[in-house]
C-alpha cells in the first residue's frame, strides 16, 4: 500500500494494483515451477528406471506375466552359479524388467493379435 485510502476512487485504484501485482507474481510462480521441472526431469527419468528395477507391471496377462517367470527361472537354474545373492536377487530383478519390457513391446502386438471384433447380434467373437 502506497498511501493512504482516503475515498473510493482510491481504494478501486489500489484494488486494481493488487490484482495486477497478484497477476505478476502468479506468472512468476508458474515460471519458477516450469524451471524446477526442468532442473529435475534427469532426477525423475532416473526414479522412473529405478521403479521398473522394483516394481512389476501388472496390466500384463497372467498367462504372458506367467511364461515369462518360468522361462526366467529356468534360464538362471541352468546359466546362474550358486553365488546366493545373484539366486535371490536376479530372478526378481529380471522379472520386474520384463514385466515392463512385455508390456511395453509385446502386448499391443498380441492386443492387435487377438482384437475382438464385434457381430451384429452383440456377441464378441475372436478374429
Amino acid at each position: 500500500m502506497n498511501s493512504i485510502i482516503r475515498s473510493h476512487d482510491d481504494l478501486l485504484a489500489e484494488q486494481e494494483r493488487l490484482r495486477l501485482q497478484l497477476k505478476v507474481q502468479k506468472e512468476q510462480i508458474r515460471d519458477d515451477l516450469s524451471e524446477i521441472k526442468e532442473e529435475f526431469k534427469p532426477v525423475l527419468s532416473l526414479v522412473r528406471v529405478i521403479g521398473k528395477f522394483t516394481s512389476r507391471e501388472t496390466r500384463n496377462d497372467a498367462i504372458v506375466t506367467t511364461g515369462s517367470s518360468l522361462a526366467i527361472d529356468l534360464l538362471l537354474k541352468k546359466f546362474v552359479s550358486n553365488n546366493l545373492l545373484a539366486r535371490m536377487f536376479l530372478p526378481s530383478l529380471l522379472k520386474n524388467v520384463s514385466s515392463h519390457v512385455i508390456f511395453n513391446n509385446v502386448a499391443p502386438f498380441l492386443g492387435k493379435l487377438f482384437k475382438k471384433k464385434g457381430r451384429s447380434n452383440g456377441l464378441a467373437v475372436m478374429e
